[in-house]
């Protein structure tokens, strides 16, 4: 990247290298004064989820990549809570996440990982542009995110300290609510997020594609509410999903399915049967790879997709059939029930059948 572009931003540099060192500076004063006590704890904690979840399902999956649309409650919330991560406002946060996808790998990708690992996880934050663009203009449209972007440093700053003052005070402990919820919570949110970037594009599997460097990272997804499927998410951005298994851990999608219940939230984006095809196609490459090829294989992918297909066309005839059904068509929705049911168990066969051949592969290595 041409260093001409870039110059030192004064303002982030100084507030992320104080923000720890104050948090681990006065925390040794804090116990000293007052003593340990686990309510310390509450506003690390909430905070951390609440700003959290504010960045992942707001700023991330709503705003950037409109996954899912949301009640203005509920946006305004992402809004006040995501300053209070201090993470930038959602028109630069978002604007700087489209041009990641974008641009992912390239020079203009602004936390491009070929850069280096600590350029991807907070050096980039250190240099700005000098003719930033802003890659959001529906955003700039919206008057809840442009109100939200204006006044954002005294958004920022009240939240950031209001919210763990008046926990601490709750509590007990002014000074240990601003230590753990403030300073410690700051620090711990951030490189979190910033792992995404970093880790997540350095360290992990590839089910879904290997022409970018994003990562599925289970150990990231449980510090960042489900952002570590991180794979996943470069190959189906628009997906309000990043654990699209059900036993994945993802409580960003669990939260924007209870506002979704709430009738809060609506269109829900996923993306379902790309996911087998990409699957199929990641898997074929490493088949190809271990020297398994020919026609055993292709009959293999070949029978998936056939079994694949046939589900879902059934099932979608059972749904619009079960819109118009009376009850003299009780007994050909009943049909279409149970060959829903056989045609997802040839399906699962099927590729079951597929992962066991891959596994095979795999182990011949």
């Amino acid at each position: 990247m041409k260093k001409n572009l870039f110059r030192l931003d004064w303002v982030s540099t100084i507030f992320f290298i104080l923000t720890p060192l104050l948090g681990l500076g006065l925390l040794p004063v804090l116990i000293h004064r007052e003593g340990w006590h686990w309510t310390y704890l509450i506003p690390l904690i909430s905070l951390w989820a609440i700003t959290s979840f504010s960045i992942t399902g707001g700023y991330h999956r709503f705003l950037s990549h409109r996954s899912y649309d949301a009640a203005n409650w509920v946006k305004f919330l992402y809004l006040i809570f995501g300053a209070a991560s201090f993470q930038g406002s959602a028109l630069k946060w978002c604007s700087d996440h489209r041009q990641h996808h974008r641009f992912v790998d390239t020079e203009k990708d602004p936390y491009n990982i070929k850069q280096g690992f600590w350029y991807a996880h907070i050096g980039w934050i250190f240099l700005k542009p000098e003719q930033p663009t802003v890659w959001a203009p529906d955003l700039m449209k919206d008057p809840m995110i442009m109100w939200q972007h204006k006044y954002y440093m005294p958004i920022a700053t009240i939240t950031c300290a209001g919210f763990p003052l008046l926990m601490g005070w709750s509590l007990g402990s002014v000074f240990g609510g601003l230590v753990f919820g403030g300073f410690l919570r700051l620090f711990v949110t951030h490189h979190c997020t910033f792992f995404i970037n970093s880790l997540c594009h350095t360290l992990g599997k590839q089910p879904y594609s290997d022409v970018h460097s994003a990562r599925d990272s289970f150990v990231m997804a449980l510090l960042t509410y489900g952002e570590g499927y991180h794979n996943f998410h470069h190959e189906f951005q628009a997906d309000y999903r990043n654990g699209v298994r059900w036993y994945q851990w993802d409580p960003t999608k669990w939260s924007i399915g209870i506002l979704a219940a709430m009738g809060s939230a609506q269109k829900l984006k996923r993306v379902t049967p790309e996911i087998i095809r990409a699957r199929l196609i990641q898997d074929e490459k490493k088949l190809t790879n271990y020297g398994l090829s020919g026609e055993r294989l292709l009959a293999l992918k070949a029978k998936v997709e056939i079994a694949q297909a046939q589900f879902k066309n059934i099932r979608q005839e059972y749904m619009e059939f079960k819109n118009r059904v009376n009850e003299r068509s009780r007994e050909r929705m009943l049909h279409l029930k149970a060959e829903v049911k056989i045609a997802k168990l040839e399906f699962k066969a099927s590729y079951a059948q597929w992962k066991a051949y891959v596994k095979m592969g795999q182990g011949l290595q």
